[in-house]
């Protein structure tokens, strides 16, 4: 697992010689699991077993993934029933899972969102069609598998633990 730190791409290459996770990475022989987008940092999941990873990434698998979410401006009750209830994005419904508030102020909030399905910067377009552009995003949780202590640009092994949980998805 890697904490893919913010500005990286999560890529082997880069044609345009931007930072990519390759460059984090000790063993070449391994893939992402997923993505998350050049601002977004957080848990990474690497691996060679093509099996797992498509466990990992289909939709019918419904593989919870955790995030700690810091927008602009309030999010009130009202707001948060949106979230649950779902969105219209331009590429079909959103909605998370589950929604903890953390710190609401007048200038920001603060959230845990969670939800099973990975578009494309789907977040980032939920809080956006809400009104509450994202300032930070940080994916804390894959299925079973937590970031923990696990500081930005750091890579570790997954432990036999974790990857039994992860096989028995």
């Amino acid at each position: 697992m890697l904490n893919k730190p913010k500005g990286s791409i999560t890529t082997m290459s880069d044609p345009q010689g931007r930072v990519t996770i390759a460059d984090l990475l000790k063993r070449r022989n391994l893939f992402h699991v997923g993505r998350l987008d050049k601002d977004t940092r957080g848990l990474l999941i690497l691996t060679n077993d093509g099996d797992l990873a498509n466990r990992l990434l289909h939709p019918r698998y419904e593989i919870e993934r955790k995030y700690i979410v810091t927008v602009k401006g309030k999010v009130d009750g009202y707001k948060i029933e949106k979230l649950l209830r779902g969105i219209d994005l331009e590429d079909g419904p959103a909605r998370f899972d589950k929604v903890r508030v953390i710190e609401i102020r007048e200038d920001k909030s603060i959230l845990e969102v969670s939800l099973h399905e990975g578009r494309k910067r789907m977040i980032r377009r939920i809080f956006e069609a809400i009104g509450n552009p994202v300032l930070d995003l940080v994916r804390i949780q894959f299925g079973p598998i937590s970031l923990g202590n696990l500081k930005e640009g750091e890579l570790r092994p997954l432990t036999e633990e974790e990857l039994e949980k992860l096989r028995c998805l």
